[in-house]
């Protein structure tokens, strides 16, 4: 029995693992081998199975640092320790990382430990990325300087340029260079500077060529076989009605520019309700502009389908001024000056309406009547109209402005009798006290310009809105 008991100790002590203390270490590491001068590296020291510790990590050549770490672990027991130093170069060579020092173990077992670990540092790369020189076509730009980077040259009709470009630095390297093509137009091009370091400056330079070419995209006429416009090349939609026994049209054009082309235009099958066609007109340029003409075709029964009666309008707004819209307000008077144009935007409810401004471009010196008109689906028109009085250079100079006519709605249509004179008379009389307002007025705002020394026109009257220049 005793002998069993022996060889079962035995096995035991062969199989079951032993306990080995293991000796202290360490180790040193950096995070870069080599860096520029100036730059910043970090040595790290590593030490494993130790308790205690007194070492000393220094770095010495191409910079100079050092830390002194003396301590113990808390428990007594061994652990693995990271100890960090940092050196910033102050010339081209070597940094040598140097540990000396004893390490414990917990076991009571002390290692002397003596490491060391180089760095190169190298020359700094130049960060310089700046031109010396910028030239197009054998010129250097004018104003050209190393700090500016936009260039803006004068026209140029031509069909290239060439650019070329010298680096401040020899060692940057310059893209963007070369025989540039000059296209209608404004025509932009960077020029990159690449520095040793990898940044970056870029310049620009801008050079506009003229376009001889035609700009008009503008019908001349717009007619119909079977049925008819009322064509106005400023106004894109148009809405033609037709009976059911219609079953094609064909479409014609003009341009108002020989130079220019049209498309879309020639005979059309047209299917009950709803047929849109689009004429295209393209200038010389190649700008383009879009006629649209809906046909609206009876189907047997004599009706144009579902068609949408909406022809209300969300919004109205004139850029530049507050016109105050109402749906119910249909006339707006607006005073304006050094403009040909009023930019209207109107937004109907119905997306399917059709929007036409008349009368909005070429504004003559006086009055202008603008009309905005509304197209529902179905054809009804709802309309808008804007008295624009625009001043012009006489006004300005507070001479005789001829004020516009104005008339009575509900006498316009009205027959004349043995009473036509007196009516003349008083039309007469109050021609002539609108003119003498208006000569008021622009005399107020002429004397509120000079005081307030403003480009802004004055509201002169709560009957215009004005629009402010820019």
């Amino acid at each position: 029995m005793k002998k069993k008991y022996l060889i079962f100790a035995i096995a035991m002590f062969w199989f079951l693992p032993q306990v080995v203390m293991a000796a202290p270490n360490a180790t040193i590491s950096t995070n870069e081998s080599s860096i520029e001068k100036g730059k910043s590296v970090t040595a790290t020291v590593t030490l494993t199975d130790t308790a205690a510790w007194n070492i000393k990590i220094t770095g010495s050549g191409a910079a100079t640092c050092s830390q002194k770490l003396a301590d113990v672990t808390s428990d007594g027991k061994s652990t693995t320790k990271y100890f960090t130093l940092s050196c910033a170069s102050t010339s081209e060579g070597k940094i040598t990382f140097s540990v000396t020092g004893d390490i414990t173990s917990g076991s009571g077992e002390t290692k002397d430990i003596s490491l060391t670990k180089e760095v190169t540092v190298t020359r700094a790369k130049s960060s310089d990325n700046t031109l010396s020189d910028l030239k197009v076509d054998g010129a250097t730009v004018p104003n050209f300087s190393s700090n500016n980077t936009s260039y803006t040259l004068k026209d140029n009709s031509g069909n290239s340029i060439n650019i070329s470009a010298t680096p401040r630095d020899g060692k940057a390297s310059v893209s963007g260079t070369g025989n540039k093509t000059l296209n209608y137009g404004r025509n932009s091009f960077d020029i990159t500077v690449t520095a040793e370091n990898g940044s970056r400056k870029t310049y620009n330079i801008v050079v506009n060529k003229p376009d001889p070419r035609s700009s008009n995209n503008n019908l001349k006429s717009l007619t119909i076989d079977k049925g008819s416009v009322s064509f106005n090349k400023n106004t894109t939609s148009y809405l033609v009605k037709v009976e059911h026994s219609v079953n094609d049209i064909t479409i014609s054009a003009t341009v108002e520019d020989g130079k220019a082309s049209v498309s879309g235009t020639g005979k059309k099958t047209l299917k009950d309700y709803e047929n849109e066609f689009s004429i295209v007109v393209k200038a010389e340029n190649g700008a383009t502009k879009t006629y649209t003409v809906k046909v609206l075709r009876k189907d047997e029964t004599g009706n144009y389908g579902k068609l949408s009666k909406d022809n209300t309008v969300k919004s109205i707004t004139v850029k530049g001024y507050d016109i105050k819209f109402n749906k119910d307000t249909k006339k707006y008077n607006v005073l304006v000056e050094n403009t040909n144009e009023v930019e209207i935007t109107v937004v109907p409810n119905d997306s399917k309406a059709m929007i036409a401004i008349q009368n909005n471009k070429d504004l003559k010196a006086g009055l202008n009547k603008v009309v905005v008109q509304v197209t529902a689906e179905n054809g009804d028109v709802n309309e808008y109209f804007f008295n624009v009085y625009k001043i012009g250079e006489e006004a300005k100079q507070e001479e005789t402005i001829v004020a516009p006519e104005k008339k009575d709605n509900n006498t316009t249509n009205k027959p004349k009798d043995s009473n036509s004179g007196i009516w003349e008379i008083v039309a007469g009389i109050e021609f002539i006290a609108i003119g003498v307002l208006l000569i008021l007025l622009l005399k107020k705002r002429i004397q509120m310009n000079k005081l307030m020394d403003k480009k802004t026109i004055s509201n002169p009257t709560d009957n215009f809105n004005t629009i402010k220049k820019d």
